[in-house]
């Protein structure tokens, strides 16, 4: 990140910061008004003469996908009042629409619409406070234009002594290579140790690229895909040569918030704590709450992780810690969460009533075991 974008992003947050507080009456009358909301801005957007051009001749379902996962943004940033989450989400949000299409003009037009129908369907106070925060995003569309169209947003790079690892795996997974990814994986794989570091110098910051590519509208959804399976099956051959028999610390279970599909995070943050011991319980992307619910009763861990990637995904992942944290029979899970979405977000994790928060795979297994030994086992 270079000085300059540095300096302009945290002018933007600072102002954002400076934002009133949305009352909790008014974030519930949007959430109770949703389906009002988006009906109104779907149809209005959809019957316009140049919706073509404002969204770059991308089918309108896009454009309406685009704005359910926007009003679960927007709920989450009313509910938590977190606005530097809404000032650091808000460059990626214009530059990934960009780059596949849609107009810069699309925005300030949209962001009308949706002030028009909240001032219809909202009660007029909560009707007020919610459009202050959209007026303000309307008033910085073009300082988030200049934010959006700055490159200085690039994939962690790996240490020194795994670059040509990392870059050759790029490389075979950009071709869709499955057996030279599974290659170059088991010829630099021979322990435990250099199983995670594989996965943290290696894997991760490839897919981060992976992603950047898909952001910036070069590669398709298609290759993005076939990118992750192919991790998922390099991670599915090596893991279990070093996962021992028997566990020797306590249960875990790791997943993802519902509606999250992003699954490779915290498949190695499991893989991680069975190395380390854990008995765990990996149960994927987009799991619904009430069957989490039910697992943690019958399986009684001591510890849940769960994994959000997107910001939209964040009032699912705070239900779900509300649930486990209000159930009696629960006490005593710890929750620890991760993903990307935590790291633009300093302090978000505190917002949501988790534990605390790990930046990676294997922070999360060293967390869990610090919480372990602190039991006295």
């Amino acid at each position: 990140m270079d000085d300059r974008f540095a300096s302009e992003l945290t002018a933007l947050i600072k102002d954002a910061e400076k934002l009133p507080l949305v009352p909790r009456e008014a974030a519930g009358d949007y959430e109770k008004r949703r389906d009002l909301l988006l009906k109104a801005v779907n149809e209005e957007m959809g019957s316009r003469p140049d919706i073509g051009f404002l969204i770059g001749q991308n089918p309108l379902e896009m454009m309406v996908d685009n704005h359910r996962n926007h009003f679960q943004f927007m709920l989450n940033i009313f509910k938590l009042n977190h606005f530097e989450l809404l000032a650091r989400t808000l460059p990626w949000v214009y530059r990934s629409y960009h780059a596949h299409g849609f107009s810069f003009d699309y925005f300030p037009q949209v962001l009308k619409t949706w002030m028009k129908a909240v001032d219809r369907f909202l009660p007029q106070a909560s009707a007020k406070a919610v459009n202050r925060i959209y007026q303000w995003m309307m008033d910085r569309h073009r300082q988030v234009i200049a934010l959006s169209e700055n490159p200085a947003l690039l994939p962690p790079r790996p240490e020194p002594s795994w670059e040509k690892e990392k870059e050759a795996f790029f490389a075979a997974l950009l071709r869709g290579n499955h057996q030279e990814c599974l290659g170059l994986a088991e010829k630099r794989v021979s322990s435990a140790q250099e199983l995670s570091d594989f996965y943290l110098q290696v894997i991760q910051p490839s897919l981060y690229e992976i992603g950047l590519l898909w952001e910036q509208g070069e590669i398709s959804v298609a290759q993005e895909h076939l990118a992750s399976a192919i991790v998922t099956r390099v991670m599915a051959a090596l893991s279990p040569r070093f996962i021992p028999l028997e566990s020797t610390k306590g249960k875990a279970v790791v997943t993802s918030a519902s509606n999250e599909y992003h699954a490779i995070g915290g498949w190695m943050v499991a893989d991680h704590m069975e190395i380390d011991g854990w008995e765990v319980r990996y149960l994927g992307p987009n799991t619904p709450v009430k069957d989490l619910v039910q697992l943690i009763k019958d399986f009684r861990p001591h510890l849940l992780s769960l994994s959000v990637t997107m910001p939209f995904n964040l009032d699912r992942a705070e239900e779900i810690i509300r649930v486990v944290k209000t159930e009696p029979e629960f006490g005593g899970v710890r929750i620890m969460v991760g993903g990307l979405v935590f790291q633009n977000a300093p302090n978000l994790w505190e917002r949501i009533g988790a534990d605390e928060y790990a930046p990676n795979a294997r922070e999360a297994a060293a967390l869990a075991g610090r919480w372990w030994n602190s039991l006295g086992r």
